[in-house]
């Protein structure tokens, strides 16, 4: 065997042997930084976890009002900057700062009143029923307070109690939103929820259970019934006995579907084509949202029955046996 070709055979061995150590290392390399990457996950959930724990003992041990302590839990469960809670006024539609919670002093006081000619964020938000993210240069909708803040993002969401809009919360966040949005979102409506359930059940009426036999679906001036729920469907009610609940658009119109499902499952792409039919601007968490505040308000009205059943994976439907 000549010189030339002991040369190349080293050279071969040499050449499979980095490639192979290469492979080992890329290949471990690669499923610790998984390993990482899931730990990372681990640590982030466990601290909103904990956030989450924490902010609800914050609201219950609490003795100062209910919008404070609001306030307070829900920017330690966002980790938000600052939190500030606009009550409505039920004559004329407009939102005023009253209470905040927040890493720098302000004065809420200099901050002015939103009025429905305004169309600002709250206006838009409380009128719609639902909740809004905005990035601080989408600042076609804010106040001119909204300068004396420090955010990246904003939340929106209005403050339902019992069957009306009844305040809004502006939720500063410092940081840009890009993971756990659906975590961050559910518990913040942890506490928010908490906060409605709680003021409702102080002024709400209570009623006696009425065991009627479930009725067929009709038409009639232009309701949609079942049994004593009913969806008017001029003015986006939801109706039960003598009692009504105003609907987002988007809520009514996935009621609608539900009530024309008629107890079939109405899928989560369904629900998707009905609030984005032309495939524009798909947003999971949004359409999550809107589920869950229409299960509460069906809840709310209708002494509490679980109407909306969910499939785990598929989507929603009626429970027409409760009906």
């Amino acid at each position: 065997m000549n010189l030339e070709l002991i040369v190349i055979l080293a050279l071969g061995i040499t050449l499979i042997s980095t490639l192979f150590i290469s492979f080992v290392f890329f290949r471990t390399n690669k499923k610790l930084l998984n390993e990482k990457n899931i730990l990372e996950s681990l640590i982030i959930k466990n601290s909103a976890s904990n956030r989450l724990v924490d902010s609800l003992e914050s609201f219950l041990e609490k003795k100062d009002n209910a919008e404070k302590k609001l306030c307070d839990s829900v920017r330690l469960v966002s980790s938000a900057n600052t939190v500030i809670y606009l009550e409505m006024n039920k004559i004329d539609g407009s939102f005023k700062p009253v209470f905040y919670s927040s890493s720098n002093e302000l004065n809420i006081d200099e901050f002015s009143t939103e009025y429905v000619n305004d169309k600002t964020l709250s206006i838009v938000a409380g009128s719609e029923g639902t909740y809004k993210i905005s990035t601080k240069s989408e600042d076609d909708f804010f106040p001119k307070w909204f300068d004396s803040i420090e955010f990246e993002n904003v939340i929106t969401l209005p403050i339902i109690k019992g069957f009306e809009t009844s305040g809004c919360l502006y939720v500063f966040l410092g940081n840009k939103l890009e993971n756990n949005i659906d975590e961050l979102l559910r518990n913040i409506w942890i506490i928010t929820n908490l906060f409605q359930k709680t003021e409702f059940k102080e002024n709400k009426v209570l009623f006696e259970t009425n065991n009627e036999e479930v009725e067929s679906i009709e038409d009639n001036d232009n309701q949609t019934i079942l049994n004593t729920i009913s969806l008017d469907e001029n003015l986006e009610l939801l109706k039960f006995k003598d009692k009504e609940i105003s609907l987002s658009n988007s809520e009514y119109l996935i009621m609608k579907r539900l009530f024309d499902k008629n107890g079939e499952v109405l899928s989560y792409t369904e629900i998707e084509n009905i609030l984005w039919p032309n495939k524009d601007g798909i947003n999971k968490s949004a359409m999550r949202l809107h589920i869950h505040r229409l299960r509460d308000k069906s809840k709310n009205i209708s002494e509490n029955l679980d109407v909306i059943k969910t499939v785990r994976g598929k989507g929603i439907f009626l429970d027409k046996s409760l009906m």
